[in-house]
């Protein structure tokens, strides 16, 4: 409904200015300009974050001004002007910004979600000190479909609660509230959760738990329990890793990454990944410490899933097999933890580099490499070494960015050059059947439903 209202807002703001500028105000300006105001006032209190109106709220109160009262021919040109450019930028801000209805999950479950966090001590001496966590479970839940969007959780608000965040940032998403999600927190477990396989997704290096929504409840509505895990303090992380690394790598790190946007063969790709890998230490260094979170996760894992309502404890250990998966960065930590847990029995790499202190150990479970466009073949010494299941998969026209939820709620990034030529919808529907069917031959080891890709 407030899509409708704002367009409106926009044209009738728009079609007012063109006219005021093109002759004096007619008997239909007033009642059009009325119109236009009291839109503007119910969209305004209604939500007031909106911020991209705030330009074509501008530009209607010029048009009131401009109707009761005569205004001199070029004040007229001048004004109308100005505000068919206001209108003209809250239009391009609406599109690029909008308040987007996001897709229902496709699987027969409802999706529950809870948020915990963990506390761990580190004792060894290299990464000695504490890692505080923040934990996101996504799980099969009895919850009617026609109940999942009104009822759902905002998106992205943990971005908006987490420490840290400057308060002009929150301002700027403070929008974003209006988007609901399908998931409900806190709603009942559904039986299929008794033998839900779980998955362990790791974010990218600074990013949210929920940075891929609508994979998280896909998966859970087809049956499986996301366990997402970020670590709370990860731009002090970063921060630290990036001032102790020598200034002469750094910049050669840059030149690497400068030469992996352009033009590569396959082969030279993977050639000049590689060396990117090798130099990376302080990126070793995070993805160890994260690995080692995710293990923590792993073993405490009984008590968070107890505290969801109506999940049966009784089936609950620390032994239960998952899948790692992860997001760029996360998607090294998903590879390693692979490498090191004898409970992980799949894992899939969203477009992820391979840093890691065992990055060149063979995998030996199943792997899902899923690579945007330009970084096809970056880890073709994986696939070459792999001692079992390597499958591989590209987007075409996908970038990076595509892969998360913002393909979708930022449209904005597409015209900064952020993201591909495909369709957001397209490419998160892609994603999230291409991940199942390989969940369910792998893990779940079921037929692959051929209609999800």
């Amino acid at each position: 409904m407030w899509t409708i209202v704002e367009r409106a807002i926009l044209t009738a703001a728009s079609l007012t200015a063109a006219l005021i500028l093109v002759a004096a105000p007619t008997s239909m300006t007033a009642p059009a300009i009325v119109a236009v105001t009291a839109l503007s006032i119910v969209r305004l209190v209604n939500n007031s974050a909106r911020w991209q109106m705030v330009p074509v709220y501008l530009a209607v109160a010029w048009l009131c001004v401009a109707v009761v009262t005569e205004l001199p021919i070029g004040m007229r040109i001048i004004g109308g002007v100005v505000a068919l450019l206001l209108s003209t930028m809250s239009t391009g801000l609406v599109v690029g910004l909008p308040i987007p209805r996001l897709p229902q999950p496709d699987g027969p479950f409802g999706v529950g979600m809870i948020t915990t966090t963990e506390e761990r001590d580190v004792t060894t001496a290299s990464r000695r000190g504490r890692r505080r966590l923040f934990i996101t479970v996504w799980y099969p839940a009895e919850v009617h479909s026609a109940q999942r969007h009104p009822e759902g959780e905002a998106l992205w608000s943990e971005f908006r609660e987490a420490p840290g965040i400057p308060s002009g940032l929150r301002r700027l998403t403070g929008y974003l509230r209006q988007v609901r999600t399908h998931a409900i927190r806190g709603a009942h477990a559904s039986r299929q959760s008794t033998t839900a396989p779980v998955v362990l997704y790791q974010p990218g290096l600074v990013s949210i738990t929920a940075e891929n929504s609508l994979l998280m409840e896909s998966l859970a509505s087809h049956g499986y329990v996301v366990v997402s895990v970020r670590h709370i303090d990860q731009r002090a992380e970063l921060d630290q890793a990036d001032a102790a690394v020598d200034p002469a790598v750094t910049e050669r790190t840059q030149e690497i990454n400068r030469e992996l946007r352009g033009q590569l063969s396959r082969a030279e790709r993977a050639r000049v990944s590689d060396e990117l890998y090798r130099l990376s230490t302080s990126t070793v260094a995070v993805v160890a410490r994260r690995t080692e979170d995710s293990q923590h996760v792993l073993n405490r894992l009984p008590a968070i899933l107890a505290t969801i309502p109506g999940y049966p404890t009784g089936e609950l250990g620390s032994g239960r097999p998952f899948a790692a998966m992860g997001l760029s960065l996360g998607g090294a930590v998903a590879s390693e933890l692979s490498k090191i847990d004898d409970r992980c029995t799949a894992a899939i790499n969203i477009d992820g580099g391979l840093y890691g202190e065992r990055s060149y150990d063979s995998l030996s479970v199943p792997y899902l490499m899923i690579y945007s466009e330009l970084n096809t073949g970056s880890n073709d010494f994986a696939r070459d070494t792999a001692q079992a299941e390597f499958h591989e998969i590209s987007a075409p026209g996908a970038k990076h960015l595509d892969f998360h939820d913002a393909t979708i709620v930022l449209p904005i990034l597409k015209w900064l050059g952020q993201l591909g030529d495909a369709s957001g919808i397209g490419i998160a529907t892609w994603k999230n059947g291409q991940i199942r069917q390989f969940l369910d031959r792998t893990v779940r080891c079921t037929t692959p439903d051929k209609s999800a890709g």
